[in-house]
Parts: structure tokens; sequence; C-alpha cells
């Protein structure tokens, strides 16, 4: 006798990833907003949680530029890498987050113009 195993499109099934994962939110940010107060700001707790959270942006920054999806596929990683190593080097000189963002996005626009 074979066993056929339950359809993951099964209303019962989609209900019950999505309680799971509002609880599993809901957990983490309970926790963030009761502890949060009670974790000293300068303290090496909260370093160690600012550089996870700066490794972990700086994680999805390299995904979405070494393997991107939609529109952004279609752009060669020449043209993706000078927008990063422009807006990198403004924020690196002025340390102002627009002025980067401008120039990173002003240097992608060109190079997908021009090339």
């Amino acid at each position: 006798m074979v066993e056929t195993s339950p359809s993951l499109l099964n209303p019962g099934y989609i209900w019950t990833a999505i309680v799971l994962a509002a609880c599993a939110t809901f957990i983490w940010r309970f926790l963030g907003a009761t502890l949060g107060n009670r974790i000293p700001p300068n303290g090496p707790l909260m370093e160690w949680i600012n550089m996870v959270a700066y490794a972990m942006a700086a994680g999805v920054m390299m995904l979405i530029l070494t393997y991107p999806t939609g529109i952004l596929a279609s752009t060669a990683l020449e043209m993706r890498l000078a927008g990063l190593l422009a807006g990198l080097g403004v924020m690196v000189f002025t340390r102002r987050l627009f002025f980067a963002l401008a120039a990173g996005i002003g240097v992608f626009a060109l190079a997908t113009l021009l090339f």
C-alpha cells in the first residue's frame, strides 16, 4: 500500500504555518520589548546585537548584489558593483546617508543608461 503525503496547499496546513510564524515573531518582539529596557545601551550585549544586525544587513546586500532577482537580474554585475562602490565611497568621505544613496543610485542609473 502506497502512502500519500497530505497536500501542503491544504487550508489547514496554511493556517497552521501562519499561526506558527506569527507566534515566532511575537515571542521575539515580546522579549525585545520586555528586556530592551534592562540592557545597557553601551554594554557588550548591545554591541553584539548591533554587530549581528550589521552583519545580517551586509549579507542581504551581498546576496542581492551577487544573485539579483527580477529586473535587477538583467543588469551586469559591474554596474551593480559600480553603484555599490560609489555609495560606499561617498559614505566614507561624507558620513551622510542621503548623499551616499544618491551617489550609488546615480552611478548605477548612469551605468545602465550608458552601457
